[in-house]
């Protein structure tokens, strides 16, 4: 392939990944959610309670290449798995957790490895969160939930921003 030819590739790809039209942001909205929802259900068995392992939790990753779409499809994705909680009603609440704790992935995510940073403190906020929830609906101990779940979700949290990174500077955004 001649470098014309390249410049070209990337300059489409490069102007349909910049047009800020309103139908690709609901697109790519809904794209997140669909894929957190579906990694939610099909992983439900691991994803609850003090030993979860979300694998949807990857997704978070999204933020890094479309913020806001990012944002508001995980908070949707979180919203519709959680409907399925054994904890009940109590962790629909997380959906309003998940605002900040994504903003710290948003905010840091074109800064070379303070983006990993963003993903720990989301991490630490899901964690302390869902912590605090199991200890009010199973009495369960609150620091022993904490190091559980934050062992899972730094894991994730930090995949799901590497594997979004990596997808961002192989189509040149």
């Amino acid at each position: 392939m001649s470098s014309t030819e390249q410049n070209d590739s990337k300059k489409s790809k490069s102007i349909f990944l910049t047009k800020n039209t309103l139908s690709l942001k609901v697109a790519l909205t809904a794209i997140t959610a669909a894929l957190y929802i579906t990694l939610g259900y099909v992983f439900q068995p691991i994803s609850f309670l003090g030993l979860q392992f979300r694998v949807a939790e990857l997704i978070v990753g999204m933020c890094i290449l479309f913020p806001i779409e990012g944002l508001i499809g995980n908070v949707i994705g979180v919203f519709f798995v959680n409907l399925t909680s054994p904890l009940g009603p109590i962790d629909l609440i997380s959906c309003i957790v998940n605002v900040p704790a994504l903003y710290c992935i948003v905010l840091f995510r074109d800064k070379k490895f303070l983006k990993y940073l963003g993903g720990v403190l989301y991490a630490i906020i899901i964690s302390i969160y869902v912590a605090i929830v199991l200890n009010l609906a199973f009495m369960l101990p609150i620091w022993l939930m904490f190091v559980q779940v934050l062992i899972a979700e730094v894991i994730l949290a930090s995949l799901g921003i590497l594997l979004f990174d990596i997808t961002k500077r192989r189509l040149g955004m």
